[in-house]
């Protein structure tokens, strides 16, 4: 190990001094993406603070004290800035204190400071605060004031949004309960969904400003505790009726600029809306209909190279979660723009939305889904041997094979022989030394998928009485089986795809068919390890527990076979 020689602490006495004085030297007139003196002062306070821990407090508390309430806003501004950026290093229990003694004068400089530089500085203090310090935050006295400079500072200046979006979100996030009936964001919930449906209602916002405030809003609905449902209900309508106005604007759009604006506004939108329908789950029934012809209208209207399909993909998906074997009714309507997206090779994104949207669709639609099915499979064998598509989606569309098996049981048995050929070439990708990192990562995936899919496989012919139809197949999942337990190159999620395949066949084949297979050492070892890591879940090791004790049987079942014989 390198020698540490702590010179960064030893230094701090001459360094810190050196970068708070820079801290001054704010230029008024920078753009807010220009990199100048004062910001690199910043950034090197921050990595000091996260270098030195608590050593670097005291000349930075001394210089806050000195020029918090100093006449030259650059004093100002710096002192707050030199306190934000010490919020990552120093040990909770001594931030905690400072922090709990400086959220006062921090709000009061938010809502009445003369200068709108140090207003910002605030705002973004205070998003680190509630990032890296938010156990100092006592909801039942700090939370009314915080929330109330946040929003003043996100309704006074565009300047200020970015920073006090941030800032909002994180104490959202921190504060909120969603499965509680009541959380510390409950009571400031309305007054908040009201203040960003009013900015970005505004006419002359800011797209940068409407894009966070709406981004806010997602984790406003996202952690909305049950007493706040009604509002969401509510909440719907207003999303809604904006969507729908934004129809007729496509063909109304001129410039490039335009377009990606409305885009941007379409996109948040989609993604406010795809967290109400989460939030409300099967109550979201009742309004599926109007959600499914406003995103429907939006598919046919909207060009090509669009981003927002993904979006409204999104939004889909959390409508067939809710609505489940209710949704088969938009299916015929929603089909073909499914299929175009799976056959989409040029926009990557859309195709890999498209694929994960093929597997939420027929979990929640069951066999119902079988009607849909050829067209699907077709797509994703194809994609899998298109060039143009990189290794990243052969995983996904593996999964997807198990989930679609899952759904459909027995009708599988029409895709399994070329399926089954698909997992047994993909079971044979391995790593040398010689490939990159990226490469390890990848055949941790495809195993991953590979396992997945024949999970669900496996499900699939039991549930459909044909689970000997698999048994040609065993040799090839407990090769894979076995490469995997001799690997080093795992992780906990492959290693419990791999638990749930051995607890399959071993339930699938009570009668002691795969007995040979099952005594393998490898398997007895993988089992074993897995089941004692102590760094694993505890859904893994009972998974590992639970296929153990289905091994034990069907090497058991082997031996009553052979008794009765």
């Amino acid at each position: 190990m390198r020698p540490f020689y702590n010179f960064a602490r030893v230094a701090v006495s001459e360094v810190v001094p050196v970068l708070l004085l820079l801290l001054t030297k704010q230029d008024e007139d920078a753009a807010d993406d220009e990199y100048n003196v004062s910001r690199a002062a910043y950034q090197c306070l921050s990595l000091y603070a996260q270098c030195v821990g608590n050593g670097v407090i005291p000349p930075v508390i001394q210089f806050i004290e000195a020029n918090l309430r100093n006449e030259d806003w650059h004093q100002r501004d710096a002192a707050v800035s030199a306190f934000g950026a010490i919020m990552e290093g120093p040990e909770e229990k001594v931030l905690v204190p400072m922090v709990r003694q400086a959220l006062a004068p921090l709000v009061e400089m938010m809502m009445s400071d003369p200068s709108l530089h140090v207003k910002d500085s605030v705002a973004y203090a205070l998003g680190r605060i509630t990032e890296n310090a938010s156990e100092a935050i006592d909801p039942a006295t700090n939370m009314s004031a915080l929330i109330q400079s946040l929003f003043s500072g996100l309704m006074s200046s565009p300047k200020m949004a970015a920073s006090c979006c941030w800032a909002l979100m994180n104490l959202v996030e921190r504060f909120s309960y969603p499965d509680q009936d009541q959380n510390y964001i409950s009571p400031h919930f309305n007054q908040s969904v009201h203040s960003l449906l009013e900015v970005t209602g505004r006419g002359d916002c800011e797209p940068s400003v409407r894009t966070a405030a709406y981004e806010v809003l997602n984790v406003y609905v996202q952690n909305a505790a049950k007493e706040n449902l009604p509002a969401v209900a509510s909440l719907l309508d207003v999303v809604m009726q904006r969507l729908e106005e934004t129809v007729p604007m496509q063909s109304q759009v001129v410039s490039v600029e335009d377009r990606i604006t409305l885009e941007d506004v379409q996109t948040s939108l989609c993604t406010v809306l795809q967290a109400i329908v989460s939030r409300l789950d099967t109550e979201i029934s009742s309004q599926g209909d109007r959600i499914m012809q406003g995103l429907l209208q939006m598919l046919t209207t909207l060009g090509n190279k669009s981003s927002v399909p993904e979006a409204i993909f999104g939004v889909i998906s959390a409508l067939a979660n809710a609505m489940e074997a209710e949704f088969i009714k938009y299916m015929d309507s929603f089909a073909p723009y499914l299929y175009n997206a799976l056959g989409n090779r040029e926009e990557l994104s859309l195709c890999s939305v498209a694929i994960g949207l093929v597997s939420d669709i027929t979990r929640s639609l069951g066999d119902q889904s079988q009607p849909y099915c050829d067209q699907f499979m077709n797509y994703l064998l194809n994609n899998l041997s298109a060039t143009n598509l990189t290794n990243q989606f052969k995983p996904a569309i593996l999964q997807t094979f198990g989930d679609i098996a899952a759904a459909i049981g027995g009708h599988f048995e029409t895709y399994l022989s070329v399926v089954a050929q698909v997992l047994d070439q993909a079971s044979a990708v391995t790593v040398t030394p010689d490939h990159p990192y990226e490469m390890y990562d990848y055949v941790i995936s495809l195993r991953e998928g590979i396992m997945d899919a024949w999970s669900g496989i496996i499900g699939a012919m039991k549930a459909g009485g044909k689970i000997q139809i698999l048994q040609q197949y065993t040799v090839s999942i407990f090769s894979l089986l076995s490469k995997i337990a001799q690997d080093h190159n795992r992780s906990e999620a492959l290693m419990r795809s791999c638990m749930g395949v051995i607890g399959d066949l071993a339930d699938a084949f009570p009668n002691g068919e795969l007995a040979s297979d099952f005594r393998s050492e490898s398997i007895t070892v993988m089992i074993k390890q897995t089941k004692t890591n102590r760094e694993f879940s505890t859904r893994t090791i009972e998974t590992a527990r639970w296929a153990r004790e289905q091994v034990k049987r069907q090497i058991g079942g082997a031996q009553n076979v052979m008794q009765q014989t």
